[in-house]
């Protein structure tokens, strides 16, 4: 696919058959987004900026059921979106990470805080693992820019798990668009095929603006 007009164009065969991502990686993208849907709906986590949803959507995700989450999970795109560091200074790196803040965010009594790191740390790995395997994969499912996936691989392990436990890597995917996650959960919630496809299709088409502002501009030349 060459531009955003082809992806959308394509939007409904993708939604069908997973198009560039692999059952392995739809496994795990449903894996991620189930997980992301748990912590979300934690009342200790109603007002973390990670799952911050409009009222309206949070108040009809709320009382779903788990089954029902694992049918809204199976979506060819992450219900989540990953933000990198937005400083592209020549020479700009991360904050070293250091042991002991690790271990000062892993206290005691604080069993969500460290619940959100590790989810945040699955979807970096699992970024990572898209990107050389997949990028266009990582583009659709993950809204990665390439200049985010480059960013991406020149960290080491230890700053990919310093950064994870940051509070601005995750962040809700379209969390003040009631229609397209009141289309996802009606046709979870019945359990109906045709009606997921056709949610999947609109969160397809919801990328396009996305894909378009991660395209590589044109150059010109004098």
């Amino acid at each position: 696919m060459s531009s955003t007009g082809d992806f959308i164009r394509f939007a409904p065969e993708m939604a069908a058959h997973g198009g560039v991502l692999t059952p392995t990686i739809r496994r795990d993208l449903a894996d991620l987004n189930r997980q992301y849907l748990e912590l979300a709906l934690a009342p200790e986590l109603a007002v973390d900026p990670r799952f911050a949803w409009c009222d309206t959507v949070r108040s009809r995700l709320v009382a779903t059921d788990a089954a029902t989450r694992a049918r809204m999970a199976a979506c060819p795109f992450a219900l989540f979106e990953i933000q990198l560091p937005a400083d592209d200074r020549p020479g700009a790196q991360l904050a070293p990470f250091r042991v002991e803040e690790g271990a000062a965010m892993a206290v005691a009594g604080e069993p969500w805080r460290a619940r959100c790191r590790e989810f945040a740390q699955f979807a970096l790995f699992l970024a990572l693992r898209l990107a050389d395997a997949a990028p266009l994969a990582t583009r659709i499912a993950l809204g990665l820019s390439p200049v985010a996936e480059i960013r991406l691989h020149e960290m080491c392990p230890s700053e990919v798990a310093h950064f994870a436990a940051g509070p601005d890597v995750v962040r809700p995917r379209w969390p003040s668009h009631p229609r397209f996650w009141a289309m996802l959960l009606g046709a979870a919630r019945i359990d109906s095929a045709a009606l997921l496809q056709s949610a999947h299709c609109l969160g397809i088409c919801l990328l396009g603006p996305d894909l378009k502002a991660l395209a590589p501009r044109p150059t010109r030349t004098r």
